[in-house]
């Protein structure tokens, strides 16, 4: 059995398929790295998609394919419950990482080599478009990771029928130098004029 099971495994494939896979994670990790909310990621992106690569490769022999791909993203669903809540992002990058190495192990019946690299580069470039055209044309030039709830102050300020929003800057100013932060980012969270005070979350 141990004989069989070496034969019919391809060290070839497996090479071209790991090093299309490998291109792939690294080529997204320099891309979120560019983005200092995401750079902490790149680690447990890597090994992921080198641990998913591998499992389903290997196991693709007992004809499990389908099956297994669906218990990955249910596995990796329940640890996602069982840590810290992860914002929308954070899960789209995830299920790209799971998503194409299922995809870089499993294609290799109905996939060439060629038509894999393809789709690999495909996402590359979405995930470009998406990352440095529509983050900045939506968020306002503010990647929506930047909102740490880890990094956040509540601030409670007197409402004025005036000009508020000056308040709000000088506060924040206020803030900066007296804690030594640099705000990345601002959210007016409540206004209540019953009770004169404006609610605004802080990001740095």
């Amino acid at each position: 059995m141990i004989s069989l099971f070496v034969m019919e495994f391809d060290w070839n494939t497996a090479l071209v398929r790991f090093s299309v896979n490998t291109g792939f994670i690294t080529s997204m990790i320099l891309i979120i790295s560019k983005l200092m909310v995401l750079r902490r990621f790149s680690f447990s992106f890597l090994m992921i998609s080198l641990i998913v690569f591998f499992l389903c490769f290997t196991l693709k022999n007992f004809d499990l394919n389908l099956g297994m791909a669906l218990g990955l993203f249910a596995i990796f669903g329940i640890i996602r419950y069982r840590t810290q809540p992860l914002q929308t992002e954070e899960m789209t990058y995830l299920f790209i990482t799971i998503g194409m190495a299922v995809i870089n192990a499993l294609s290799g019946d109905f996939l060439s080599v060629s038509e894999l690299i393809i789709i690999n580069i495909t996402v590359i470039l979405f995930i470009i478009f998406g990352e440095f055209v529509l983050m900045k044309f939506s968020y306002n030039k503010v990647h929506p990771l930047a909102e740490d709830i880890n990094r956040r102050i509540v601030l409670q300020i007197g409402y004025t029928d005036g000009d508020f929003k000056k308040v709000i800057d000088d506060e924040i100013k206020k803030q900066e130098k007296n804690l030594n932060i640099n705000v990345k980012t601002f959210k007016i969270f409540r206004i209540d004029k019953n009770l004169n005070t404006i609610t605004v979350h802080v990001y740095y």
